[in-house]
């Protein structure tokens, strides 16, 4: 089954609604697992974990135009120990953040910025 596409306006909802937890996460210097982000916000299946990494992506991408911590190192992988999944540490690459080596020195690094924030 292929999962359907978000619309223009349900891509800029969950964003809200993703950025307004991982926020609160934030402040209460919490991390969640990507099952628990989808949950937090709702987001229908099939494919709800594909569709959170997606929007989690575009926010990472905003949050480094503003210069702001990247919130979506909150978001951990269930099986990673305590890291993000791979595609997080391939973005952050992409949007120059990141050299590729250490991703776990990279990723305590942006949490110890976000929980200072």
């Amino acid at each position: 089954m292929v999962a359907a596409r978000l619309s223009q306006t349900e891509r800029a909802n969950y964003l809200e609604r993703i950025a307004a937890v991982l926020d609160a996460h934030a402040r209460q210097r919490q991390t969640l697992t990507y099952l628990a982000l989808a949950d937090a916000v709702a987001m229908p299946g099939p494919q709800r974990i594909h569709r959170i990494t997606g929007l989690l992506e575009t926010l990472m991408k905003r949050d480094a135009e503003a210069g702001r911590p990247i919130r979506a190192a909150l978001v951990v992988s269930r099986a990673g120990h305590g890291l993000p999944a791979a595609g997080f540490f391939d973005r952050a690459q992409r949007l120059g953040l990141f050299d590729g080596d250490d991703p776990s020195g990279f990723h305590r690094l942006v949490l110890e910025r976000l929980f200072r924030s």
